[in-house]
C-alpha cells in the first residue's frame, strides 16, 4: 500500500511539472493546432479519491466543453475551469494548453472536515467551511454531529471545535460523535471508552477539555482506575445511594460527593 501511495505521489508530481511547462508554452500554441488529447489530473488522488477523471470528462462532454477535435485558439480554458468548479467534489481547477495539442485540467478535490446528521438531512462541511453533499465515494473518518445542528453553526462554531480537536492528537483519536441536544447541552462520545462527556455549551471548551484530559492522564492513575473501571465504580456508588434512599436513609448531594471521594481513593475498593 505504501509503495502504491509513493508511486501515485511521484506520478502526480511529474504530471504537475509537465502541466507547468505546458502553461509556459500556452501562449506559443499555433492557432491552427487541433486538440488531440485531454488530460485531467487529480493532484490529491494519492490521499483522496472522491471523484474520477472519467466522471469529470463526462461533465465536460455533457456541457459541450470537451476540447478534443477543436482548434486550440477556440478552446476557452476559463469556461472549462468554471464548469469544473460547479462540480460538487471540485475545490480548484486550472486549465492549460500545450503546443502539442493537449489540454490539461488540474483538479484538487474538496475534503470533508465534519459530518452532520439531522432530521432535515445529512451533509459534510469541507475544509473551506462549505456544505458538501453526501456521496458513496466519500470514505473518510471525521467527527459526526447529530441532533439540533444548524448549517450556520456547523460551518462556524462547530467547525472551529473540530479544527481544535484535529490540532490535539489526544482528543482527535478519542472523540467520534458530538450530539447537540441544544446549543447549551452538547454531549461527546468517545472511542473505546464507555460513557459520554457532557460538555454543556461550547463556551470555554478548551479549558473544560484540558481539565478532563488532566483527569484522564493523571487522576485515574492516582486512584488506581482506568476510565472504564471508574465509570463502572461510579455506577455502583450511585446504585448504593439509591438503595439507601429507598430504605429511608437521606443522603444529600454533599454527602454523596464525600462518599464518592472516600470510596474512590480506596484503590478499587467496592462498596
Amino acid at each position: 500500500m505504501k509503495i502504491k501511495t509513493i508511486i501515485a505521489s511521484v506520478s502526480a508530481v511529474l504530471l504537475v511539472t509537465a502541466m507547468s511547462v505546458a502553461a509556459l508554452w500556452a501562449s506559443h500554441v499555433p492557432s491552427d493546432t487541433v486538440c488531440q488529447q485531454v488530460e485531467i489530473v487529480l493532484r490529491d488522488s494519492a490521499a483522496h479519491q472522491f471523484v474520477t477523471t472519467a466522471e469529470l470528462l463526462r461533465t465536460l462532454q455533457q456541457a459541450g466543453l470537451s476540447p478534443r477535435g477543436t482548434k486550440m485558439d477556440k478552446i476557452s480554458c476559463q469556461a472549462i475551469e468554471d464548469r469544473m468548479l460547479q462540480h460538487d467534489m471540485v475545490r480548484t481547477a486550472e486549465c492549460y494548453k500545450s503546443p502539442a495539442g493537449t489540454v490539461f485540467v488540474e483538479i484538487t478535490q474538496r475534503v470533508p472536515m465534519l459530518y452532520v446528521q439531522t432530521a432535515d438531512g445529512n451533509y459534510y462541511v469541507d475544509t473551506d467551511r462549505r456544505v458538501m453533499p453526501v456521496r458513496s465515494t466519500i470514505h473518510v473518518q471525521v467527527p459526526v454531529f447529530k441532533g439540533a445542528v444548524s448549517q450556520r453553526a456547523a460551518t462556524e462554531e462547530y467547525y472551529d471545535f473540530v479544527q481544535w480537536l484535529n490540532s490535539d492528537r489526544y482528543w482527535q483519536e478519542r472523540i467520534t460523535q458530538i450530539h447537540v441536544r441544544n446549543p447549551k447541552h452538547i454531549v461527546l462520545t468517545q472511542r473505546e471508552v464507555e460513557g459520554t462527556i457532557v460538555l454543556g455549551e461550547l463556551k470555554d471548551y478548551q479549558e473544560k477539555m484540558a481539565r478532563l484530559r488532566k483527569l484522564y492522564v493523571k487522576g485515574f492513575d492516582e486512584i488506581g482506575y482506568t476510565p472504564n473501571e471508574f465509570i463502572d465504580f461510579y455506577k455502583d456508588v450511585l446504585t448504593r445511594i439509591i438503595e439507601l434512599n429507598k430504605k429511608g436513609i437521606p443522603i444529600i448531594e454533599g454527602h454523596a460527593i464525600i462518599f464518592l471521594r472516600i470510596s474512590a481513593l480506596s484503590k478499587k475498593r467496592r462498596i
